[in-house]
């Protein structure tokens, strides 16, 4: 089956251009959504950065972080496996980028909208 007959059948939208007056002050009068999800992305990458609600309790002082220090060895900021969870470490560091991309993506929507 062709793609066209496939998407027929299945009622998919061949086109995603506004084609009516309607459909244009449809995307018009929603563009305050785009905005919305803009700020949502803003605020998930603020959120697990190193300083952020979620990643400031990886911290050495955070409630995971602080567990690992009263383990110690290791587990402590400066462990083997520890300092892998820093914002600079394997793991905190990606963690760090892909917040820090979050925030840029939802700069760059909140932009365009």
């Amino acid at each position: 089956m062709s793609f066209t007959k496939r998407a027929l059948t299945l009622r998919l939208p061949l086109r995603t251009v506004p084609q009516t007056q309607t459909q244009v002050r449809y995307y018009a009068e929603n563009k305050s959504a785009m905005e919305q999800a803009g700020d949502v992305l803003k605020k998930v990458g603020q959120a697990f950065k190193s300083d952020g609600a979620v990643g400031k309790e990886f911290n050495a002082d955070g409630a995971v972080g602080s567990k690992g220090e009263a383990v110690g060895g290791p587990f402590s900021k400066d462990g083997t496996i520890g300092k892998e969870f820093t914002d600079s470490g394997a793991v905190g560091g990606n963690v760090e980028k892909a917040a820090t991309d979050a925030k840029k993506e939802g700069q760059n929507v909140k932009s365009k909208a």
